[in-house]
Order: structure tokens, then sequence, then C-alpha cells
């Protein structure tokens, strides 16, 4: 005989975890217009959607983990905007760049890293987030800025981490003071 306790127990565990997913899935769909902006700016529509799907997947399982990881992938997301946004906004200021070489590209990666940086430095201090919050929230960040950077290749991807880790130094020589 079935215990009718543990059925309604069962249906309330897998009730939980769909609701879970779906915020998951709520949250990560943030995702989807970065991932279109991303291909109507860049030429590279391959790495838009492979970034866009990594980027989606961890949004989505961190934010249905919940805690620490779930605040992490929302400010990761929040961070990363800065970096995706500056080098799209460059590209549609028609700018003259040479037919080799352009480093106006590398530069606004530059820049939007740093800004990534430094906004996910104050959100990090102010949601406390440890270890593995931080790294999480990184990874989205850069993952979100990557999509922006893409126009520039592998030399703008590159360069985001570059700036995200000088705009987020201060927060870490502050956090281990």
């Amino acid at each position: 005989m079935i215990d009718p306790e543990s059925v309604l127990l069962a249906r309330a565990q897998r009730a939980y975890e769909r609701g879970r997913v779906v915020h998951g899935l709520r949250t990560g769909g943030v995702v989807i217009p970065m991932a279109a902006l991303s291909w109507i700016a860049c030429d590279n529509p391959a790495a838009t959607v492979l970034g866009g799907i990594a980027l989606l997947a961890l949004v989505t399982a961190a934010v249905w983990h919940g805690q620490e990881p779930g605040r992490a992938a929302r400010l990761g997301l929040v961070a990363g905007t800065p970096s995706l946004l500056v080098p799209v906004l460059v590209g549609g200021t028609g700018h003259l760049c040479g037919a080799s070489v352009c480093l106006f590209y590398p530069a606004a990666c530059l820049g939007g890293g740093v800004l990534g940086g430094l906004a996910l430095g104050l959100l990090a201090r102010r949601a406390v987030l440890g270890p593995l919050g931080l790294s999480i929230a990184g990874t989205v960040a850069w993952l979100t800025g990557s999509l922006g950077c893409i126009v520039a290749g592998s030399t703008g991807i590159a360069v985001l981490v570059v700036g995200l880790a000088f705009g987020l130094a201060p927060t870490l020589t502050l956090r281990r003071a």
C-alpha cells in the first residue's frame, strides 16, 4: 500500500525543484537579449551562440542552486553589462580603423572590463560574497562581457580579462587587509 503522505511529500519536492528551475530559466532569460545584441553587432555568430549558451547554462544552474551562487550570478550579469555595451556602442559610432590592425575595439574592451570589474567589486562587497561566489560572479561577468568583445576577437576577450582584473583589484586588496 502506498503511503499518501510520502506521495504528497514527493509531489511537493518535485514542485519545489520545478519552481527553482523555472526561476533559473527566467533569470537566464536576460541572456537572450544580450546574445541578440552581440549577434547584431558582431561578425562571429558561432562565438555568439557558444558564449550565449555557456552564459545561459551557468546563470540558470547558479540561480537554480540558489544562495550564494544565485546571488553571484545575478551580480555577474549586472557587472558584466558595461563590458558588453562599451564595445557595441563604440562600434556604433562609425570610427575609422586601418585595414590591418584596429586597436580601438580592444581598448573599448579594456575600458568596459575595468568598469565591469569596479562594478563587480562594489556589488560583491555589498553582497558579502565568499570565494565561490566571487568566482561565479567573475565568470558570469566575463562571459557577459565577452559577448560584446567578440567584435575584437580573441584579443578583445583576453583584454577584457585584464580589465576585469584591474577593476576588481582594489576590492580584492581591501578584502585581504
